[in-house]
């Protein structure tokens, strides 16, 4: 457990150097806006795969709203089904609700510092409902024309603590959509998804 997290850790660090190495290139006059949308909805699948637990399928639904330039919120329900790893073991389904609030702001050109704090709760047919919370931090990188890439920290408490590091990849199709992968890596979960956004 301890290396796979050293290892995705490694991964992460490696992937915000090189966004930090390409935004150096960039110029570096101080900026106001990066005119990333934090007003959007989207819907996407995941799979979570826990040590020791269950490994879901979850259907997703998200939103963030701009405040202002710098904060917004956000919140999104999740459903998911699946089983323990274990052979005999049975069925687990539930679904999973956030709310939280977010900040961002320009550190240069085409490169944010981006925060968030979000109220969970849980509730599944082997569990009574729970409630957590989780933090996270990263950088949101403008690669390409039409790449973002970002990445980070997260720490999150729901039924036991847990640090890991994430990361996501987001095409822009146009204006309004776009389509996007995610990947987050805990002390004891292996998540990816992909995802379709809409910009408001």
């Amino acid at each position: 457990m301890l290396k796979k997290t050293l290892m995705a850790s490694a991964i992460a660090a490696a992937s915000l150097a090189s966004i930090n190495a390409q935004a150096q290139s960039q110029q570096t006059t101080p900026v106001r806006d990066n005119g990333f949308s934090y007003t959007y909805g989207q819907f996407g699948y995941d799979n979570w795969d826990y040590d020791n637990g269950p490994d879901v399928d979850v259907l997703s639904g998200e939103g963030s709203f701009a405040l202002d330039e710098h904060l917004f919120l956000r919140g999104g329900a999740s459903f998911y089904d699946g089983d323990y790893d274990s052979p005999g073991s049975d069925d687990v389904d539930g679904n999973r609700l956030y709310v939280g609030a977010g900040f961002h702001t320009p550190l240069q050109r085409g490169l944010d510092l981006v925060g968030t704090a979000d109220v969970i709760r849980d509730d599944n047919d082997f569990n009574d409902e729970e409630w957590g919370y989780a933090v996270s931090g990263g950088l949101r990188h403008q690669t390409t024309e039409v790449l973002e890439l970002s990445g980070g920290v997260l720490y999150e408490d729901i039924y036991d603590g847990n640090f890991g590091v994430y990361g996501q990849g987001l095409v822009n199709l146009n204006r309004s959509w776009d389509v996007g992968a995610r990947v987050a890596f805990t002390d004891d979960s292996d998540n990816i998804g992909v995802f379709g956004r809409y910009n408001f």
